[in-house]
């Protein structure tokens, strides 16, 4: 690699009050040295730029020749200018091996003196190459710049992404690492094989995503940074060129991309917010049919449709909706009770997609038959959560209306309306006349395994009010919670009301 201006390593072994001699790689002398680093890091190449020298008293050199071979290949991948290892009585042996491999890559490993310290490398690094930290600090301006015209003329997604990209003649995306998605509206992902690239060098760090990442997949190498931000987000980095983003200019982008991200957030709440309360509104006839009908036109959400009802973590059910927002696709999106209600285009609820999410996040899910027109909306509503209440509560997965309905459970929405009534009847009657809630004190009681301990713990009220309501339960009912059978259709009884009710 020959310098084109600036400092290189040979000048550095040429400088007499340096003391440092060249034990390999004399062929990689006329590299180029932006930067010289004192490193702690047993993984240097994830932590500096290309160009950068590495300064070490020598404790992060493996002591196995084999892995001292890795080490120089691993430093000279990541375009790194060579290393100086110093004196010192922790520094290993520098095997044959290593030093044949120096060579043969033509990285320079050059032997520091004692009684210099790394200081001195620095300041004459620093003196010499002045006029390109001054460049440096030109792109981050810049980079200030485009945040400032982002804000002034409303920027935002690829467009505000790509002017960032070429203040550093690079390709960049924003991306989720976990679900491997956009994290910007209009971005694109790159492939799987980068996420498995990504994997394989987290894994390699112990779990821990470092500083930086040098991804290759083929021929082609990318940068990843990890984005400043309230979620997991990264920057991945495609030179246009040969020429190497410099990490202070690529961090300054990537706390820019955390910017965007926030707008994304911002939006995302905002979209959740006026869905759901349409959404409330709609299922509590709130609209004439023509009102809602050009309202939900107004939001796109036109033609066939489905519902999708949603039992996960919040974290979960958000990302699925920043999904939807980054790709355009519009949705209303509430709850009703503890369960994520979600409308959506059928055409955009790719079933085979909905799977693999579901797969990631552990959720469940119960999809709605297609249904048009908004009059249509509550039936459909029912239907997804009927669909959702077939899956085990400790299991995950998706189930379209209709299938995987247990033959011992209500078939029909009739059905379940018929059966909650047959059964808990009189409880329902009983809380609307006398304002008390028999039936919550039952569907604790029943989850807490009948504990009446544990079910006061839940309601925050004393054993012996729970063992009075349990009393008056059982004396309404006909039913014994000591039998079996019985515990059995009330449980049953209890997800039927839960599906022939709207909204709770």
């Amino acid at each position: 690699m020959t310098a084109v201006g600036g400092v290189t390593v040979r000048d550095l072994v040429e400088l007499r009050y340096l003391q440092a001699t060249s034990l390999a790689g004399e062929a990689g002398l006329d590299r180029r040295v932006s930067w010289a680093h004192v490193s702690d890091a047993f993984d240097p190449w994830n932590w500096l730029d290309a160009g950068d020298l590495v300064l070490t008293c020598g404790y992060i050199v493996p002591e196995s020749p084999e892995a001292q071979v890795q080490f120089v290949e691993k430093m000279s991948s990541a375009g790194l200018s060579g290393i100086v290892v110093g004196e010192d009585d922790r520094r290993p042996h520098l095997s044959d091996e290593m030093l044949a491999a120096a060579d043969r890559l033509g990285f320079p490993v050059i032997d520091g003196a004692h009684t210099v310290g790394f200081a001195q490398y620095v300041r004459f690094v620093a003196a010499a190459n002045a006029r390109e930290e001054n460049l440096s600090f030109t792109k981050i301006a810049r980079v200030h710049g485009e945040v400032m015209a982002s804000l002034r003329e409303e920027l935002a997604g690829t467009e505000f992404v790509d002017r960032l990209g070429r203040v550093v003649n690079s390709t960049l995306h924003v991306v989720d690492p976990d679900m491997w998605e956009s994290l910007i509206r209009g971005g694109g992902t790159p492939g799987r094989a980068w996420k498995e690239a990504y994997d394989e060098e987290v894994r390699r760090s112990s779990g821990r995503a470092p500083f930086v990442m040098n991804l290759t997949v083929g021929e082609r190498t990318g940068l990843c940074m990890p984005i400043p931000s309230e979620r997991s987000a990264c920057l991945i980095a495609y030179p246009d060129g040969d020429v190497r983003p410099q990490l202070a200019v690529l961090q300054q982008i990537a706390a820019a991309c955390a910017l965007e991200i926030g707008r994304v957030d911002a939006a995302v709440e905002r979209a959740r917010r006026s869905g759901a309360g349409l959404l409330y509104d709609a299922l509590n006839g709130r609209f004439e049919p023509t009102v809602l009908t050009e309202l939900f036109r107004g939001r796109r959400l036109q033609g066939d449709l489905r519902a999708l009802a949603l039992d996960g973590r919040a974290a979960s059910i958000e990302r699925l909706a920043r999904s939807w927002l980054i790709r355009g696709i519009p949705f209303l999106l509430g709850e009703i009770g503890q369960v994520a209600i979600a409308v959506v285009r059928s055409d955009d609820l790719v079933q085979a997609d909905l799977e693999e999410r579901t797969t990631l996040e552990r959720w469940r899910a119960g999809l709605s038959d297609t249904f048009a027109g908004t009059g249509n909306l509550g039936d459909a509503v029912r239907q997804a959560r009927w669909a959702l209440e077939t899956i085990s509560p400790d299991g995950s997965g998706i189930v379209p209306y209709g299938d995987g309905n247990p033959s011992f459970l209500p078939r029909t929405l009739a059905e379940s309306k018929l059966t909650a009534d047959r059964v808990l009847g009189p409880l329902i009657d009983y809380d609307r006349e006398q304002g008390t809630e028999l039936i919550k004190t039952l569907q604790v009681y029943l989850e807490s395994d009948r504990s009446p301990s544990r079910t006061s713990e839940v309601l925050f009220i004393h054993t012996q009010t729970v063992n009075y309501r349990m009393a008056r339960i059982q004396e309404l009912t006909g039913r014994s919670t000591k039998s079996t059978g019985d515990v059995s259709e009330l449980w049953f009884a209890l997800r039927a009301l839960a599906l022939s009710q709207t909204v709770q």
